[in-house]
């Protein structure tokens, strides 16, 4: 599960308790048309989902998931969205949609309450059912559920960016515009390989993720983290760690010797700068901190999924390569 720290709210110990996995591929059952064909079945987290319509009431797991939509040309169905604290510049672009609680995931009561035909979220576990929301509370109100980047309980996540290409589909074939998903994808793909390319280092660049949370050193290599190092053509320095997180030593990354350390903040430009000089002291020795290639990576970004995780490509590769 992410191991992010969710400023502000008790969850933040909680999402590093949580298991990030994935249960296999959405697969729409008619959204090759290019019209509004319904119903359509797609496959989240193990689980057939069948819409009659496009949805029309949709909870977001964090508030930059809107990006996703708003690409799509449906961000009018979005009613609110947990996870707060991630809140970005420019969401009052979109009047309707309201925050239901900073905490990762919604009371039980709000859930039911908000009656929402789609819970949109970045991760299985914001349904966990232990003083929040839970599947059946979701069932109460007759909505479905989409997990973004397959982010599920029980089996590992994608670590590619096919996953954001995928989700961008399969919500295609969820609201009934498959065409406008595909521009979507086009588009995307055509960044991903933009900032692919400005990656002009004749040698391999070695990359670490990492993050420090409650006077711990964390990597962080599942998922989207791995997934933006790969996209631009860096070697992920802890790939095989077991999970999608796990504690290191100081002794453990400098013995990786990272060419570049990306540093997981959340918060605002204060945090991000915070977060750079705390790991640049703890790694001091290290080849990315003697020359300078320490750089930022915002948390929002990888809550938010979808299309905000291409954000947080060309955000890397202006920072890595812009040299």
């Amino acid at each position: 599960m992410r191991i992010a720290v969710r400023t502000g709210t008790a969850a933040a110990a909680t999402v590093l308790l949580l298991s990030a996995c994935s249960s296999g591929q959405a697969q729409p059952t008619a959204a090759d048309t290019g019209t509004r064909s319904y119903p359509v079945t797609v496959t989240s987290c193990g689980v057939d989902y069948t819409y009659d319509a496009p949805p029309s009431r949709a909870l977001l797991g964090a508030p930059g998931v809107i990006a996703t939509l708003d690409a799509l040309g449906v961000a009018d169905s979005a009613i609110g969205y947990a996870n707060g604290s991630y809140v970005f510049d420019g969401i009052d672009r979109f009047p309707g949609l309201t925050s239901n609680t900073d905490d990762y995931a919604p009371s039980r009561e709000f859930l039911i309450g908000a009656s929402p035909d789609l819970f949109l979220s970045n991760d299985e576990g914001q349904l966990g059912g232990q003083g929040s929301a839970g599947p059946d509370d979701l069932d109460t109100a007759s909505g479905n559920l989409y997990v973004l980047g397959e982010y599920c309980s029980n089996s590992p996540a994608p670590t590619t960016i096919d996953a954001v290409y995928t989700d961008v589909e399969n919500l295609g074939a969820i609201y009934g515009v498959p065409d406008k998903a595909a521009e979507v994808v086009t588009s995307l793909r055509g960044r991903v390989a933009a900032a692919r390319a400005s990656n002009t280092d004749t040698a391999q660049l070695s990359a670490a993720v990492v993050q420090s949370f409650d006077g711990k050193l964390y990597a962080l290599s599942g998922s989207y983290y791995s997934a933006v190092v790969e996209a631009l053509g860096m070697n992920n320095e802890f790939a095989d760690i077991d999970g999608n997180f796990a504690e290191i030593t100081p002794e453990a990354a400098l013995s990786a010797a990272p060419d570049v350390v990306l540093v997981q903040y959340a918060g605002s430009d204060k945090d991000a700068s915070a977060a750079v000089t705390e790991i640049s002291a703890v790694l001091a020795n290290s080849p990315a901190v003697q020359n300078f290639r320490v750089y930022p990576q915002n948390e929002a970004d990888f809550q938010a999924a979808g299309v905000r995780i291409i954000d947080a490509v060309e955000s890397a590769a202006d920072n890595v390569f812009s040299r």
